[in-house]
């Protein structure tokens, strides 16, 4: 019964999103409208992470899975787009890239912050 009520968190904030998407007249994609609703619920909260840690995990530990639908698709299309395939590798090399970047100048940033604020906890001490 834990897993549904946990499952039905994580499905409200999905369909909360879709809704506001609707809303927007599409300007953000439900999905990312939904995880960003379910970061401020868990920010402010009212959602606490035990409230879905187990079910969270569940669907990480078995992304792959959801993938599948996406890749066939590009396998039927791919005909299509067989003569833009190397711009599409190199797109997707170069934001992954990007990514990797941003995550860890971001880590990066992160990790100085928290050694800031303990040499400060340590003057005043």
């Amino acid at each position: 019964m834990k897993y549904l009520k946990q499952l039905g968190v994580l499905l409200a904030c999905c369909v909360a999103g879709d809704a506001l998407s609707i809303l927007l007249g599409g300007a953000l994609p439900g999905n990312v409208l939904g995880l960003a609703l379910l970061l401020i619920l868990l920010v402010l909260g009212w959602v606490r992470p035990h409230h879905v840690e187990n079910t969270a995990d569940f669907l990480l530990q078995n992304m792959a899975f959801f993938f599948l639908p996406a890749c066939l698709g590009v396998l039927e299309i791919f005909a299509q787009i067989k003569s833009e395939i190397l711009a599409i590798l190199a797109v997707c090399v170069l934001t992954t890239l990007c990514t990797a970047a941003a995550t860890a100048l971001t880590v990066h940033v992160v990790y100085r912050l928290q050694c800031r604020r303990k040499q400060e906890v340590r003057k005043h001490e």
